[in-house]
């Protein structure tokens, strides 16, 4: 692609595949500007390299965290870009633009219905939302190489049909295929696609559809992208959740358009757009309103329980609705399907509710986009709040979820970045003093001041923070007899973590082992790698049980 520009004298552009006014939702420190003030610093940032919008990227694949400019986030150059068109080379980026235009209107009245919990749009407007939702997915770049790929597995139905098209509109290769695939759905309205899949549907049967698609798709259809298109608008209901308070959403590189849970083995109960912080879009599988669907060995998902209400629904002609009950069912949907491919009905208004999730469907949700992030070749994770992201990656480390398996190693240098230690003490926390001799003549109170004296002066140094911590507890609790301020201190601490743990448990209560024997079937060491993890997940757990011991006794 790059040397055809070159011959071509063209500039390369960069395209986003996770547009701006997406990731502004996500940057550091958000810059209150207008959009022409927007305009000027994107182009500003095209020219000099510098962007003053930045946002938390963090990439899989190296384990560095950076703060990265929106302008050079999530895209590539000339991703979108059409050699095969001798006038305009940048049509599909130019469309895609104004379809992303007319989105952002839409996703901007989601967001301010967050404290009503509720927002209306017109049908225009839901089929803008829809072919957005869509093509966020199927523009991916990721997606791009291997969404036509002939000889990649998950295409051999389909190598037939791919080959033939190429051949009849003679495209080269399948990134070819893909851009084809790409025009056709920016050039079409909504209802025309969702049209013309539904006649394909007609045609062959729903059956027959399936057959192909597990076997081989009949190589002469023309019209085959309507199929994509029309099995997620007419199988899947939408709904709008809104992050638990003190949570967030993350946003995962091909996080747009996730699968999530399985159906009679075969992936697809939703499908996952993390719009914002605060916001994510769910497509749900019309399959779950059915009641064989609450049977699991029918149905896995981790977020099948959380609600969604279907739309209130003002129809701007509701003399439409008059007697189609009464109809027979083939007729009244051809009455019904004439309506809402005329013009009136883009008026019709929807109004949907927002469903506050809880901070565990709020971290649900994340699983799912963390656990696929490293799908991607470039694998890439995107946050708004460090504090949020911690707490998030802490219950992933934690998590009893056996897919993540070894997944979670690649998360484990973000976790140590964002849990480095403060140096601040409580003002409310009494410290035992290491400047003035300890009130006691034994030579262990003695031995243990000298040491943390020590360490304190930066005379010794451990391989990681665990060890440190390690010896630390063993020589102040070892010996019972020892009386100095800190061995007191670790004894108070522990005996008041006992007495809340027991006001906490459910009998009967497991035995307590006494101190000594228990900092004797800790490990010794850790790597620092590990130490830092171990920290991070045990501060979590601690707050989960403070958490669960203030609310007993409030």
């Amino acid at each position: 692609m790059t040397q055809k520009l070159v011959s071509a004298g063209l500039k390369n552009q960069y395209h986003h595949y996770i547009p701006r006014f997406i990731l502004r939702q996500f940057m550091e420190v958000p810059l209150p500007m207008n959009k022409r003030q927007r305009t000027l610093s994107f182009r500003k940032a095209c020219k000099t390299g510098e962007d003053p919008e930045c946002i938390y990227f963090y990439d899989l694949s190296t384990g560095v965290l950076q703060s990265k400019p929106i302008s050079k986030a999530y895209g590539q150059n000339n991703l979108y870009r059409d050699m095969k068109d001798p006038v305009n080379v940048d049509h599909l980026e130019e469309m895609l633009s104004r379809l992303e235009q007319e989105a952002s209107f839409v996703i901007h009245r989601i967001r301010s219905g967050i404290q009503a919990h509720s927002f209306t749009i017109s049908r225009k407007e839901l089929a803008t939302l829809r072919k957005f939702l869509f093509l966020m997915h199927y523009r991916n770049d990721a997606v791009s190489s291997i969404y036509f790929q002939e000889n990649h597995p998950n295409n051999a139905p389909l190598a037939d049909w791919i080959r033939s098209y190429k051949k009849s509109r003679q495209l080269k290769d399948n990134i070819d295929v893909w851009l084809d695939g790409l025009r056709y759905y920016l050039e079409r309205p909504h209802h025309a696609i969702v049209a013309t899949g539904e006649r394909l549907r007609e045609r062959y049967g729903n059956n027959r559809i399936h057959e192909m698609l597990r076997r081989r798709l009949d190589p002469d259809i023309d019209d085959w992208y309507a199929i994509d298109y029309e099995s997620q608008a007419n199988y899947f209901f939408l709904g709008v959740w809104e992050a638990a308070d003190k949570a967030e959403f993350v946003l995962g590189g091909n996080g747009f358009g996730l699968w999530e849970g399985l159906i009679y083995g075969s992936p697809g109960a939703h499908r996952l757009y993390v719009m914002s912080p605060r916001i994510a879009i769910i497509l749900r599988r019309t399959f779950l309103h059915q009641p064989l669907s609450k049977d699991p060995s029918i149905l896995y998902s981790c977020l099948a329980d959380i609600p969604i209400l279907p739309p209130d629904v003002k129809f701007a002609d509701e003399s439409i609705l008059v007697g189609l009950e009464e109809m027979d069912p083939v007729i009244s949907k051809d009455i019904f399907d004439t309506y809402r491919a005329s013009p009136r009905s883009l008026d019709d208004q929807f109004q949907f509710k927002i469903t506050k999730l809880t901070t565990e469907q709020t971290y649900a949700v994340n699983e799912v986009v963390m656990m696929n992030a490293n799908l991607h070749p470039q694998g890439s994770l995107t946050f708004a709040s460090p504090s949020s992201m911690l707490e998030t990656l802490q219950a992933y480390m934690s998590s009893h979820n056996t897919f993540l398996g070894g997944k979670r190693s690649l998360f484990k240098p973000l976790l140590r970045e964002l849990s480095t230690p403060s140096s601040s003490v409580s003002p409310t926390t009494t410290v035992p003093s290491l400047d003035a001799p300890w009130d006691v003549d034994t030579y262990g109170d003695l031995q243990l001041h000298m040491f943390l004296r020590f360490i304190v002066t930066g005379g010794v140094t451990f391989p990681s923070a665990y060890n440190r911590a390690y010896l630390v507890f063993h020589m102040a609790t070892d010996i019972p007899s020892l009386r100095n301020p800190v061995s007191s201190k670790i004894r108070s601490m522990a005996q008041k973590c006992v007495s809340r743990l027991i006001s906490f448990l459910d009998p009967p209560l497991p035995p307590l082992l006494p101190m000594s024997t228990t900092s004797k079937s800790l490990v010794e060491t850790l790597p620092q790698s590990e130490s830092e993890v171990f920290f991070a997940l045990l501060g979590h757990q601690v707050d989960i049980l403070r958490s669960a011991v203030n609310q007993m006794i409030c």
